[in-house]
C-alpha cells in the first residue's frame, strides 16, 4: 500500500510540476476571399506581463502564395487588431493606426527571431489581458482560389519584460496598444 501511496504522490508532484503556459498557438489552412482561415487561444495566465497585458506577435502567411488581410480579436469583439501587407500597410487597433513595419519589426525579430516570409503577408503585434480569449482570422484580398495558409500567434511578453531597455518609440507603441475596456 505505502508503495501505490508513493507513486500516486510522485505523479501528482510531477504533474503539477510539468504545467506550463501556451507560448503559441498556430493553424495552417485553405483560404481564399470567401472562406476564413481561423485560429483561437485562451491566453496564458502565468508568466510575466507587461503592465498587466501579454505581448504576443501574430503572423498570417501564405510562403509567397497569397496575399492575406487579417484580424485578431478579443471574443466579444470589442478590440480589433488589423494588418493587410505588413510592409506597406501600417497596423491597426479599432480603426486607429498604430505602428508602420519599421516601427513593429524589432518586436518581431526580437520576439520569434524573423518577419513575415513575403512583403504582402499579415503581420501584427497585440497585446490581451492574462485569460482573454482571441481568435486570428485571415482572408485573401482578392482571389476566389484556396490558398494555403499558415497562422500563429506567439506569446513575447518574456522577451519584453526581460529586455534590458525599451526604446522611446517602443515604449510608445506598447502604450498606444493597451486598451483600456
Amino acid at each position: 500500500m505505502k508503495k501505490y501511496l508513493c507513486l500516486i504522490t510522485l505523479y501528482a508532484g510531477c504533474s503539477i510540476a510539468a504545467h506550463a503556459d501556451l507560448k503559441n498557438v498556430s493553424a495552417t489552412t485553405l483560404q481564399s476571399n470567401t472562406t476564413e482561415a481561423i485560429a483561437c487561444t485562451i491566453i496564458a495566465t502565468g508568466g510575466p506581463t507587461y503592465q498587466g497585458y501579454k505581448v504576443l506577435v501574430a503572423f498570417s502567411e501564405t510562403n509567397g502564395g497569397g496575399n492575406p488581410t487579417a484580424r485578431v480579436s478579443n471574443f466579444n469583439r470589442t478590440i480589433n487588431y488589423t494588418n493587410d501587407n505588413w510592409t506597406e500597410h501600417p497596423m491597426y487597433l479599432n480603426g486607429e493606426a498604430i505602428g508602420t513595419a519599421e516601427q513593429l519589426r524589432p518586436f518581431y525579430i526580437n520576439g520569434v527571431g524573423r518577419t513575415p516570409q513575403s512583403a504582402t503577408d499579415s503581420a501584427m503585434l497585440v497585446l490581451f489581458p492574462p485569460g482573454e480569449a482571441a481568435c486570428m482570422y485571415s482572408t485573401e484580398v482578392s482571389s476566389g482560389n484556396l490558398t494555403r495558409t499558415s497562422l500563429a500567434m506567439t506569446d513575447i511578453t518574456s522577451s519584453i519584460a526581460g529586455a534590458k531597455s525599451l526604446s522611446a518609440q517602443e515604449v510608445s507603441i506598447l502604450e498606444r496598444l493597451m486598451h483600456r475596456d
